[in-house]
């Protein structure tokens, strides 16, 4: 509507009737932006709401805190969030791919907040629990990596910042000692679930990528 159809009738009616309708065009693309951001919030805002309660409930879970000194997975709550947004892409590609990547970008910002809102509300992160961290938005980040923005990874770096204060320095510099081994596994659950999440890799959008990066924490 905005960008062909309306545009399209404004022109031949100005052709028809020899008119210029430079004050009434104007108007028609402001009223066809409101109704399209309030259709974009009426089909977003549900699905972040949902998310939200995914993130919130896995990471405050008793059962998010690795039992071994080095996980080797992203939790489940991670998994069942890109399998809500396998969803959401094969929704929003039926229409437009363009739609696609404006709500999947979208979606991820607003997941990134959910996920420091969620880590904040631990006190204390031990080694295991730093590096589980670690692990499950580095998993997310990569395997969206073609639809990070700058607001995403923004809030991605804010929340290695809230974990490093809830930490102690020996955790820290151990930490650093992983992230090796951590590159490893990253590689072993992205080569693992090209199947279930490769329509993620289908659709290059331009933006700043995370593929293959190395856990970014500081």
């Amino acid at each position: 509507m905005q960008s062909s159809i309306i545009p399209s009738l404004t022109s031949t009616f100005e052709s028809l009737f020899s008119v210029t309708l430079t004050d009434e065009s104007s108007t028609i693309r402001d009223v066809l932006s409101q109704i399209d951001a309030k259709l974009f919030a009426s089909y977003v805002d549900p699905l972040a709401r949902k998310l939200d309660g995914i993130v919130h409930a896995g990471v405050t879970s008793p059962g998010w805190v690795p039992e071994s000194a080095r996980p080797n997975d992203a939790r489940p709550y991670i998994y069942e969030v890109l399998l809500e947004l396998v969803g959401v892409h094969a929704e929003t590609s039926t229409i437009s791919t363009t739609l696609t990547t404006t709500v999947l970008k979208t979606l991820l910002e607003r997941i990134s907040q959910s996920l420091i809102a969620a880590f904040q509300t631990r006190a204390r992160y031990t080694l295991p629990a730093l590096m589980q961290a670690t692990l499950d938005v580095e998993f997310l980040a990569q395997t969206l990596n073609n639809y990070t923005t700058d607001k995403a990874s923004e809030v991605q770096s804010g929340i290695y910042v809230s974990l490093d204060e809830r930490t102690d320095n020996d955790a820290r510099v151990r930490l650093q000692n992983e992230l090796g081994e951590m590159r490893g596994v990253l590689k072993r659950l992205r080569q693992s679930t090209q199947g279930e999440f490769g329509c993620f890799k289908r659709m290059r959008s331009g933006g700043a990528g995370a593929s293959g990066r190395a856990p970014s924490r500081p």
